[in-house]
Parts: structure tokens; sequence; C-alpha cells
């Protein structure tokens, strides 16, 4: 058996303060065999990226351990940040961030496990998965909506989009925005 792990995390619309939301997505060779998505954190100052990113990775694997007990997986995410600091490269630094990584090492340490960094482009099901749970969020939150008014993608933004062929979703950060349309012009200019 392979099972192969995505996670994803993503603090929106503003990081730190927005929605932290999580995304995973499990695989057996090629078969999908299962998907979450959810809240890291509620909009706070501690609410991060990073939280969020952990998050996704202690839910995968909890879900792992309770329905496949102890297994060789691969797990796989574009944090670098994580990555590097459970493979031992970085420090935790952060105190808000120690008791996710105590956790996630302690999930960690029931597997046989290969953590690998993969770009943002190749995580996109564990990134889908976290952005459904941000949309649900604001979506049951409305009030929420005129506090993140100023950091959602502004009206010029998400026309210029649509113009080059990105259809934004709904609540998408200036940031997000700002990010795909450097991506896309510049890929034209090549």
């Amino acid at each position: 058996m392979h099972l192969l792990v995505y996670f994803d995390g993503a603090c929106e619309p503003k990081n730190p303060g927005g929605v932290g939301t999580y995304g995973f997505a499990v695989y057996n060779d090629n078969d999908t065999i299962s998907e979450g998505y959810g809240i890291a954190c509620e909009p706070a100052p501690n609410c991060t990226n990073n939280v969020a990113e952990y998050t996704g990775l202690i839910k995968a694997l909890e879900w792992l351990l309770h329905d496949y007990g102890e297994s060789s997986i691969v797990v796989r995410g574009d944090s670098q940040l994580v990555i590097k600091q459970l493979t031992g490269i970085y420090n935790v630094r952060t105190e808000h961030l120690k008791p996710l990584f105590e956790r996630a090492h302690e999930l960690l340490s029931h597997f046989r496990v290969r953590l690998e960094w993969i770009p943002r482009e190749l995580n996109s099901k564990a990134d889908e998965l976290s952005k459904r749970a941000y949309i649900e969020y604001l979506d049951e939150h409305p009030e929420l909506i005129n506090k993140f008014k100023p950091y959602l993608a502004t009206e010029k933004q998400l026309k210029l989009l649509k113009e080059l062929g990105i259809e934004p979703y709904k609540y998408m950060s200036k940031m997000e925005a700002s990010r795909l349309i450097r991506k896309l012009l510049n890929k034209r200019k090549r």
C-alpha cells in the first residue's frame, strides 16, 4: 500500500488575523481514500497561515492513524516552514506554533514517513478544500464580510482576472488576486 498525503492551510483574506482554514487529501496509489477540510482558527492575532498549515497536516495524520493505523506514508505540502521545521532544518521559534509542531511530530512518530515540499501548483486538491472551508465560513458569518472588505479583491482585480480567463473564487483576497494577476501576466510575456 502506498499512501500519499497532501495538506494545505490558508489564512484569508489577511494574514495574520483572517480565517484560518485547512484541507487535506489522502490517496492510496491513485485512488482518493479521504478528503477533509475545516476551520483551523477563527479571526484573531495568532491565526496565521502557519497555524492553518500545521492544522491541515495534523487533521490528515489523525485521520490516517484512526483509519489505517501505523503505515508507510509520503506527506506533501507547499509550506516550506512546516516541512523544514518537521525535518529539523528550521527551529520552531514562534510560541503559538510550538504545540502544533509537537502534536504533528508526535503523530508522525507513528508512521514510516517521508516529508516532501512541493510547489503550490502541485497541491491543488488540498488548496481547493481549504478555500471551500473559507467560503463556507464567511457564508455562515456574513457579519465578517464588512470587517474584511478592505482585504477582499477589488472589482477591478476581479474583472481583470475574468479577462485573463480565471474565475475568481468568492471572497478572494486582494493579495491572492494580485498574485494570480502577476503570474498570468508574466506567463503571457514569455
